[in-house]
C-alpha cells in the first residue's frame, strides 16, 4: 500500500470511536471552535474533573480527539464565529454512531444534536430540537438533501448494518446477493471491502472469496458468521488494541484493532493506548508529511528557479561573448581590406555627388551584378540601404572566412571599426556582469542543495496538550497482578496469542490455557521464582473468563497448565496456536468469574484498571466490582461499574474513562455480583 494512502474513517473506525468518544466527553461542555483549514475545524470542549480536550473534525474524512492540535487562527473565522455562538456552553450527554453509518450523532443539554459526517462530501451540521439546522459546516445542497441553515436535517440513504443481523438474516443476505462472497461481505453485508477481506482470512475462508455464496458450504458459513461477530463485538465492546500499520516511508492505515491482512503482507505495526491516541497520530504524522512535502516541493521549486536563472544567464553570457567576438572580428576585417572599404566609400559619396540617389545606385548596381559582369570590388558589395545609408560588404577575414559587415556611407574604415570595437566593449561588460549574477546564482545553488528542504517541526505547526500516563509493558496484553506479586498476562485474539507465545513466554514461565476453542494463552511471569499454587488458581480463573465460555454463558469450564519446556515453538501450529508435549495439569470445574478494580499507583492518582480474578483485584484495587456471566450489556454495567467508581475516587476521570472499564472485563454480557460502591 502507498504510505498516507488513508484519507476517511472507516464506518469500524466510526464505530470505535463513538464508543471512546462516548466514555470520554460525556458531560464535556462546549468552549470554542475554530477553523484551522479550508474544511477543517478545532473544537475545544472541557471535561469536569479532567480538562480540556481537543476535537480535531474534518467533514468526509476523519473525528477524533487531538493531542497536537493546529494553532487558532488570529482572526476569527464567520462560519466558526457562528458555529461557536451555537454551541458554547451546551453540554454533550452522548456520542453514538448511526446504524454503521459514518456519521457520528452528539446529543447535547439543549436537545440539540451535532452531526458530524465522515462519508464523502460530508458536513457538520447543529441541529435543533424540531429537526432544523442551525448552523452547517460547509453548507451543501446535494441532490436528495440540503445541509444548509433552516432546512430539515435528512441523512443521506444508510448503509446495511451488519449488527443487526442474527446467523440466519446473514445467511439470506449472502444467498440473495448476486456478488461472489467477498463483494456480498462488503456491499450487501455492509462492511466495505478492508473488513470483507479481514473476515474471510480470520475465517480461513479466502480460496474461496470468488465463489458465490451459495457454492460455499453452509457450515463454513455459519463458521463466517461467528467469525464476524467476534470483530463486530471486538470493535463495539470488547479489547481495542489500536493498531498504526508502516512501511519505511510512513504510516499506511490505523484500524481500532490488529488486521491479518496487513500482518501477512509484513507491514510494522505499532499499538496506541486508545484508538483516538492512534488516530491522532496517524493523522498528525500524515500533516506533517504533507507539509514536509510541501516545504520540499517549495524547495524544490526554489532550486528549479535558481537553476533556471542560472541557465539562462549561461546563455547570456555565451550570447554576448559570441556577439562581441562577431563585431570584433567585422571590426578587424574592415581594416584588413582597407584600401577596398576605402574605395568602395568614396565611390559611393562621389556617384551621390554626380546626382546619384543611393535608391539609384543601388538599382543600378543589382543591375549589373545581374548581367554577369565580373568586378572584384562589385562583388564585394552586398546590399545598399538608402534608409540606413549603410553599404553591406562581404569581406576577408583573414582566417579564411568572410564576414559581412554593414559601414555608413558617410564613415570611414576608422570610425566604423571603432564603433564595432565599442559595441563589443559593451557587450563583454553585460557577459561580466552576466557572470557576476552567474556566480551567485551558483552560490545560491549551493547554498540549497547543501541545506537541503527546510526541515518542519512539528511544534511548530502544533501544539501538545497534555502528556499520558507511561504504560507498564504488560498493559498491551490482557492482564492482573497475582496475590502472590506475579505478573500474568493474557492474549485477545489469534495475534497477540501468537506474540505472547513467540516473545512472552520464557524459561520457567508456566502456561495456562481454558480447554476452549480460541481462549486466550494466559502466561505466568516467574522470573525465576517458584509459583504458589493460589497464583495458578487465579491464573486458571483468569483464562476461563476471557475465553468464549463467559460469551457462551457457561458456569465453568476445565483449564490446564504447563510448563514453559513444554509448548514447542516450532512445531507447524496455526497462528496463535500451540503443540503441547508431555503431560498436562488439570484444574477441573474453575468458576466463570471475574473482576475489575481501579488501582492508585500514587496518591489520588495516576489511576489505572485492572480486570481479572477476584482475589488478585480485591487485594490491589481501592475500589472494585465482581461480575459473572448475565443478562446486561456489557457497555451499559461498564457504565454503572465507572459511575460508582467515579463518586469514590475524586478526579478519577483525569486518568481513565468508562472505555476503560470495558476493555478490562470479559468479552459478553455479565452482571455485577458484588461492588466496593454498593
Amino acid at each position: 500500500m502507498e504510505p498516507w494512502s488513508k484519507e476517511e474513517m472507516t464506518a469500524f473506525d466510526v464505530r470505535a470511536t463513538a464508543r471512546e468518544l462516548n466514555a470520554l466527553l460525556e458531560g464535556a461542555r462546549f468552549d470554542k471552535v475554530y477553523r484551522v483549514g479550508k474544511r477543517e475545524l478545532k473544537i475545544k470542549v472541557h471535561v469536569p474533573e479532567v480538562g480540556t480536550h481537543f476535537l480535531a473534525v474534518e467533514p468526509g474524512k476523519r473525528v477524533h480527539v487531538t493531542w497536537r492540535p493546529k494553532p487558532s487562527p488570529k482572526v476569527p473565522d464567520p462560519t466558526a464565529q457562528a458555529l461557536r455562538n451555537v454551541l458554547t456552553g451546551d453540554v454533550i450527554e452522548s456520542v453514538e454512531q448511526l446504524g454503521f453509518d459514518r456519521i457520528l450523532a452528539f446529543s447535547l443539554r439543549s436537545n440539540r444534536k451535532l452531526y458530524i459526517e465522515i462519508i464523502p462530501g460530508g458536513c457538520l451540521a447543529v441541529v435543533d430540537e424540531d429537526g432544523t439546522i442551525e448552523q452547517a459546516f460547509p453548507a451543501k445542497r446535494f441532490r436528495d438533501r440540503a445541509v444548509v441553515p433552516g432546512e430539515r436535517y435528512e441523512t443521506p440513504p444508510s448503509p446495511p448494518d451488519p449488527y443487526e443481523l442474527d446467523e440466519d438474516s446473514f445467511l439470506d443476505v449472502l444467498r440473495d446477493s448476486d456478488r461472489d462472497l467477498v463483494r456480498a461481505l462488503a456491499v450487501d453485508v455492509g462492511l466495505g471491502g478492508l473488513y470483507a477481506e479481514e473476515t474471510l482470512l480470520r475465517a480461513g475462508l479466502e480460496d474461496v472469496k470468488h465463489e458465490h455464496p451459495s457454492d460455499v458450504p453452509e457450515e463454513n458459513l455459519r463458521e463466517l458468521y461467528e467469525t464476524l461477530r467476534d470483530l463486530l463485538d471486538q470493535v463495539s465492546e470488547g479489547e481495542l488494541t489500536p493498531t498504526l500499520y508502516s512501511t519505511d516511508e510512513g504510516y499506511v492505515d490505523v484500524t481500532p484493532v490488529p488486521l491479518e491482512r496487513y500482518l501477512r503482507e509484513g507491514l510494522d505495526t505499532e499499538t496506541e493506548d486508545t484508538f483516538q491516541r492512534a488516530l491522532d497520530r496517524y493523522y498528525v504524522s500524515k500533516f506533517l508529511h504533507e507539509k514536509r512535502e510541501e516545504a520540499r516541493k517549495e524547495w524544490e521549486e526554489r532550486k528549479r528557479k535558481v537553476e533556471r536563472t542560472l541557465e539562462k544567464q549561461k546563455e547570456t553570457v555565451k550570447a554576448y561573448r559570441r556577439r562581441a567576438e562577431d563585431l570584433r572580428r567585422r571590426a578587424n576585417a574592415l581594416y584588413l581590406n582597407y584600401d577596398l572599404v576605402e574605395r568602395v566609400l568614396n565611390d559611393l559619396r562621389k556617384l551621390e555627388e554626380e546626382g546619384h540617389s543611393l535608391e539609384e545606385i543601388k538599382r543600378r548596381l543589382h543591375e549589373v551584378k545581374s548581367s554577369g559582369v565580373n568586378d572584384p570590388v562589385l562583388s564585394r558589395i552586398v546590399d545598399v540601404d538608402p534608409r540606413e545609408r549603410r553599404v553591406l560588404l562581404r569581406l576577408d577575414d583573414g582566417e579564411g572566412g568572410e564576414v559581412t559587415v554593414p559601414v555608413p556611407v558617410d564613415s570611414n574604415v576608422h570610425a566604423a571599426a571603432s564603433e564595432l570595437f565599442d559595441k563589443a566593449k559593451e557587450l563583454e561588460r553585460k557577459a561580466e556582469r552576466a557572470e557576476e549574477v552567474m556566480k551567485e546564482k551558483e552560490s545560491e545553488l549551493r547554498k540549497l542543495e547543501e541545506e537541503g528542504p527546510p526541515e518542519v517541526e512539528l511544534e511548530k505547526i502544533t501544539t501538545e496538550v497534555t502528556a499520558k500516563r507511561r504504560k507498564d509493558w504488560y498493559e498491551r496484553f490482557r492482564w492482573f497482578i497475582s496475590t502472590d506479586g506475579f505478573v500474568v498476562i493474557g492474549g485477545y485474539d489469534a495475534r497477540t496469542n501468537e506474540i505472547i507465545l513467540r516473545r512472552y513466554l520464557e524459561e520457567h514461565d508456566i502456561l495456562v490455557h481454558a480447554h476452549v476453542h480460541g481462549a486466550p494463552h494466559v502466561v505466568i511471569k516467574t522470573e525465576g521464582r517458584e509459583v504458589p499454587e493460589t497464583t495458578i488458581e487465579e491464573a486458571a480463573t483468569f483464562a476461563a473468563a476471557y475465553s468464549r465460555a463467559w460469551r457462551w454463558g457457561l458456569k465453568a469450564v476445565d483449564v490446564y497448565w504447563v510448563t514453559a519446556d513444554q509448548v514447542d515453538k516450532s512445531a507447524e501450529a496455526p497462528r496463535g496456536g500451540a503443540i503441547i508435549r508431555g503431560k498436562r495439569n488439570w484444574l477441573r470445574g474453575v468458576e466463570l468469574e471475574a473482576a475489575v478494580g481501579v488501582e492508585d499507583l500514587g496518591e489520588n492518582g495516576p489511576y489505572r484498571v485492572m480486570g481479572g480474578p477476584p482475589r488478585a483485584v480485591k487485594k490491589r484495587c481501592e475500589e472494585w466490582a465482581v461480575l459473572e456471566p448475565g443478562e446486561g450489556k456489557k457497555s451499559d454495567v461498564a457504565k454503572e461499574v465507572f459511575e460508582g467508581f467515579k463518586k469514590r475516587l475524586p478526579g478519577l476521570r483525569k486518568w481513565i474513562t468508562v472505555d476503560d472499564v470495558v476493555r478490562a472485563m470479559p468479552p459478553g454480557r455479565c452482571r455485577i455480583v458484588e461492588s466496593s460502591t454498593r
